[in-house]
């Protein structure tokens, strides 16, 4: 017979105390019935002396392969201790818990979440001792993870009645939606991702950011499967999010099968690691789901070296150990102590490597200030806007690139990284450059790591700030950009190209006219407005005539 594992709150047990507890893993219940109730009597006495409660996971098979000491708090830390290949046993486990002196039978919230991820047919939970008269309080609970509470119970009766019951006639409630989601075609590759968002009062404002998040997410390769979101005046430095709302994002990420959970605001190291301790999932903030989206475009040599670099200087303050050996160097004065741990190697790697990237991007940044002194004498013209907005269709529309010239050009987000300049005729020619798109709340590192790039921007004579105006949220993203161009320091003319007029809402160019009066209508696919914008183009910006130079506040 295969021993079960004891595991949780071991550290202080008296050796004694141990023994007894693994004679415990040793039983084997009923293959017909919920469980032993001897087993159950001696599981309830330890609990009385340990002062804790004690699980006991139970397979189809009625073998023990799990005795837990303490509240259980992280399914992750269960799962990885049970036995067999196949620890995610489905419908086929029980879970046996003494509660130890609480009256309270119902699991907590989450207690309730683990019980969840473990996807037992059945979860008993009793007291550690009998009420006088002799009557043993008990619950028998199913899983129910649709409904507000994910815990309902079958059954409430004394201990020894509901261990005689047949465990196979009690139907589970529920299939894993993780395994059910591991397990449909077309998604094993995809991970599924809970956006978790702090929301304006704003309604709009609130369903655009999440809109943004999602496209975000999607573009990253991940399939973003639920929402949860919270309007809070006032933050909570823990978490961000109340306490609260995380467990309930944690029901609601059990409910629809979530791997991954993102948030929508950059998480300090602290508060990563309570949201990953709430939630028991990994948690990833936009910064870090911004940053993986460039490390996948990345096509060029360039474009990974700075997107490494972005990279490793979010991640240097993030770095925690994990366990003895990644723990802080101990020790006094001079070299007493352990030595230096892994912890302080990988600090120390990572620094070196970002100052060795550090200067292989300077040394890209003056190659490429080499090319622009080669192109002096000739206009220089930038097209800047918020990512996916059709700076790369304008630049194909405007230079009547052919498909082996055309700029990549899809309908995804940061679908181009790298700087692309093309010379056009108007007639004099003039050097018009795509940059990469911007977004709201860019990570300072991957501005700081494509400072190279953007000096494209900042050295052109005029920038042309591209919209979409099929996007309702145009006039916020045509703030944003005018705002990371303030903070960048540039002083170059700019102009509106409010791009997309055959696909926006009616009122839309009116609005823009309003917002901007000089502002330049075209649609990039259709190829309509575009003699107009040369027309334009040829005396831009060098009379000041139909210049704009559009601040941050506007």
């Amino acid at each position: 017979m295969k021993q079960g594992v004891l595991a949780g709150r071991t550290a202080g047990l008296r050796p004694s105390q141990k023994r007894r507890l693994e004679r415990l893993c040793h039983r084997r219940h009923p293959d017909d019935q919920v469980a032993e109730l001897l087993c159950l009597q001696r599981l309830a006495g330890e609990s009385r002396e340990l002062e804790l409660p004690l699980t006991l996971v139970v397979d189809g098979r009625g073998l023990c392969r799990l005795l837990w000491v303490g509240p259980l708090e992280q399914s992750g830390r269960l799962l990885e201790r049970l036995p067999g290949s196949d620890r995610r046993q489905g419908t086929d486990l029980r879970l046996l818990t003494c509660c130890g002196r609480t009256k309270q039978l119902q699991p907590g919230r989450q207690e309730g979440i683990v019980g969840l991820d473990l996807a037992p047919r059945l979860w008993l939970r009793f007291g550690d001792q009998p009420q006088s008269g002799g009557h043993w309080p008990a619950q028998l609970l199913v899983a129910q993870p649709d409904a507000p509470d994910p815990w309902v119970s079958d059954d409430e009766a004394d201990l020894l009645q509901l261990c005689n019951r047949d465990h196979l006639s009690i139907a589970p409630s529920h299939e894993p939606a993780a395994t059910t989601a591991a397990g449909s075609p077309g998604q094993a590759t995809s991970e599924r991702v809970l956006l978790l968002v702090l929301t304006p009062g704003d309604r709009g404002a609130a369903q655009r950011l999440i809109a943004e998040l999602e496209g975000l997410v999607g573009s990253a390769g991940a399939l973003p499967v639920g929402v949860v979101e919270q309007r809070r005046s006032q933050v909570a430095p823990q978490t961000l999010w109340g306490e609260g709302k995380v467990l309930e994002a944690a029901l609601e990420a059990r409910r629809v099968g979530a791997t991954l959970v993102v948030t929508d605001r950059e998480l300090t190291p602290v508060q990563a690691r309570n949201l990953e301790r709430l939630l028991d999932l990994p948690v990833s903030d936009r910064s870090e789901l911004i940053l993986d989206i460039f490390a996948q475009r990345a096509a060029s040599a360039a474009g990974r070296l700075q997107v490494e670099l972005a990279q490793l200087r979010y991640r240097l303050p993030r770095l925690t150990g994990r366990g003895r050996s990644l723990s802080r160097q101990g020790g006094g004065i001079g070299t007493r102590g352990p030595g230096e741990t892994q912890l302080e190697k990988d600090r120390r790697a990572i620094a070196r490597r970002i100052e060795r990237l550090q200067r292989e991007v300077t040394q890209l940044g003056d190659h490429r200030a080499r090319l622009r002194r080669g192109r002096q004498g000739l206009r220089r013209l930038a097209l800047v806007g918020y990512t996916n907005a059709g700076k790369s269709s304008l630049l194909n529309a405007l230079t009547r690139a052919t498909e082996e010239q055309a700029v990549l050009a899809e309908n995804k987000l940061f679908a181009t990284l790298d700087p692309t300049t093309r010379r056009i005729e108007l007639p004099e020619p003039v050097l018009v450059t795509d940059t990469v798109g911007f977004i709201r709340d860019l990570p300072p590192p991957l501005l700081e790591a494509f400072r190279s790039t953007l000096e494209e921007t900042l050295e052109a004579d005029g920038l042309l700030i591209v919209v979409d105006l099929s996007d309702p949220a145009w006039p916020e993203q045509w703030r944003t950009v005018n705002g990371i161009l303030d903070s960048l320091g540039t002083v170059a003319p700019r102009r509106l190209v409010a791009n997309q007029i055959d696909r926006c809402a009616a009122g839309e160019m009116e609005r823009a006219r309003a917002l901007e009066p000089l502002a330049l209508f075209v649609s990039a696919t259709a190829c309509l407005g575009l003699q107009h914008l040369r027309q334009e183009l040829r005396s831009w910006p060098v009379d000041g005539g139909g210049t704009t130079n559009t601040t941050s506040e506007r």
